[in-house]
């Protein structure tokens, strides 16, 4: 029986997620691009902030300096 209730969660997620899609891309337009690509850097740059945070608190170089051939 709960996996009755399982799939019905699930549907009525799904729903949700096609309405607020619809929604976004109705009422956006044209901008919904621009919009999309900004909030993507926006988070990969504050991943990276992250990252790199993460790598200092242990102790590790983010930016290995590079040797010289010479």
């Amino acid at each position: 029986m709960n996996w009755i209730l399982d799939r019905i969660a699930l549907m009525l997620t799904a729903i949700a997620c096609a309405l607020g899609a619809w929604a976004f891309y109705h009422y956006t337009g044209q901008w919904s691009g621009p919009i999309i690509m900004t909030i993507v850097i926006v988070g990969l740059f504050a991943e990276n902030h992250r990252l790199r945070k993460l790598l200092a608190e242990h102790g590790i170089e983010s930016r290995p300096r590079r040797r010289r051939n010479t």
